[in-house]
């Protein structure tokens, strides 16, 4: 029997790709150290590190710089009226409020003031009795003329009758008809009677006159007592306040059962069609606002062209006022008080190098800027000169070129370094 022969166990190779993978790891990682210190060697830890992103950045321009002023103000009316109280009263009815479109002549409120309604009735009263004694002095007086124009006429008619005697008995005294002593009697009586004529008619020039002052002095009693029920019912008609003009009621600043006093102010009226704009410009920025120069209004709700007409001389709380007049026609919702922004057009710089206004510039002063370099990496600190100063724009005098770029934000904390690194 023959017995098997045992196959012999063959050795297998060793796989080499664990070691490959071992050693391109090895190599990644000495690549990843190479490169991180050839990175921090050349990183700089030294200057402080800027977000690009949170800067503006503006380059140098050369040409024409439009030099503008730009203020908040308001509309206003150019016909307004203040209304306040002419009399003493309380405050019965308040009818309108504050943005009321009113009338001349509206009602917008009413006072109560009893007293002033009694006054006037006793006023009317006393100006009525002295007309009636006018008139019944008037009548009176009318007779008194009228009986002395009668004795007038009897005195003359009597003197007319004497004389006719005495003409018939001249004729006969020359016939010796008559005595002589009956001629020189009817002669004496004529002298009497034409002596009483001349005294009556005296007598009625006497009445007339008298008629005439006595008439004045009552006329004018009447007069003084009309003027006084006027006034009373002007003061009753005041307690009635009304509208003057046409217009919007801007305020209206009384409550019902409010105590008013003559000259207690109510509210205010303006008329809405006839605006004009006051702009409050800074007092540092108005050195060179004029009359007749340019403006655009911005009212919000769409724009409109004016021009400068008063510049206040004087500064209040920091600002000037400047008065626009508006030319054109008003945005929709124009109003008085309503709040705007205007810019005016001051001048225009030709031939200059000008760049965005950096932060809290000042006109014709030095200024500190950041400079970047031409990588656009690192920004230096320079002094830079500025001329005018418009609302965005600033004029370059000295220390910059055109095409230099700057940064024109707020710089912040970093203000003190002296070079900053932009990531």
């Amino acid at each position: 029997m023959n017995t098997p022969q045992r196959s012999m166990d063959r050795v297998r190779p060793k796989s080499k790709a664990p070691q490959i993978r071992r050693n391109v790891f090895i190599a990644v990682i000495a690549m990843v150290v190479i490169g991180c210190g050839v990175a921090l060697a050349s990183m700089d830890f030294s200057t402080r590190r800027i977000d690009r992103d949170k800067l503006s950045i503006h380059a140098v321009q050369h040409g024409t710089m439009e030099v503008k002023v730009s203020a908040n103000g308001q509309l206003l009316s150019k016909n307004f009226e203040e209304l306040t109280s002419q009399v003493t009263g309380r405050v019965a009815k308040k009818l309108v409020k504050a943005g009321a479109v009113v009338k001349a002549g509206d009602l917008l409120a009413e006072l109560a003031n009893p007293q002033l309604v009694a006054s006037a009735d006793e006023a009317t009263a006393e100006w009525e009795g002295a007309v009636s004694d006018l008139r019944a002095s008037e009548a009176k007086l009318r007779t008194d003329v009228f009986t002395q124009e009668v004795r007038v006429t009897r005195a003359q008619f009597d003197m007319e009758r004497a004389e006719v005697k005495l003409e018939a008995e001249s004729a006969l005294l020359g016939q010796h008809i008559i005595p002589d002593v009956d001629y020189k009697r009817s002669k004496l009586t004529v002298d009497q009677l034409r002596k009483t004529r001349d005294i009556e008619e005296r007598r009625l020039q006497t009445v007339r006159d008298n008629v005439k002052v006595q008439i004045e002095v009552k006329q004018s009693r009447v007069e003084q007592l009309a003027r006084a029920r006027d006034r009373a019912r002007n003061e009753v008609a005041n307690l009635r306040v009304v509208a003057g003009i046409d217009g919007i009621v801007q305020s209206i600043g009384i409550d019902m059962g409010q105590q008013l006093q003559p000259g207690s102010p109510i509210g205010r009226i303006a008329q809405q069609d006839k605006l004009y704009a006051e702009l409050r410009v800074p007092a540092r920025e108005a050195t060179e606002v004029q009359p007749n120069q340019s403006v655009v209004v911005d009212t919000r709700r769409g724009t409109v062209n004016g021009v400068v007409t008063r510049v206040d001389p004087g500064v209040t709380n920091g600002t000037v006022i400047v008065d626009v007049e508006l030319e054109g026609e008003l945005p929709a919702g124009a109003r008085p008080q309503l709040e705007v922004e205007g810019v005016v057009y001051v001048s225009r710089s030709q031939n200059t190098l000008y760049v965005s206004k950096p932060a809290y510039v000042k006109a014709n002063s030095a200024v500190s800027v950041y400079k970047l370099d031409p990588s656009g990496r690192y920004a230096d600190r320079i002094t830079i000169q500025v001329g005018k100063v418009s609302v965005n724009d600033v004029q370059v005098l000295k220390g910059l070129d055109a095409g230099d770029r700057i940064i024109t934000s707020e710089i912040g904390e970093w203000r003190d370094q002296e070079r900053i690194l932009l990531n």
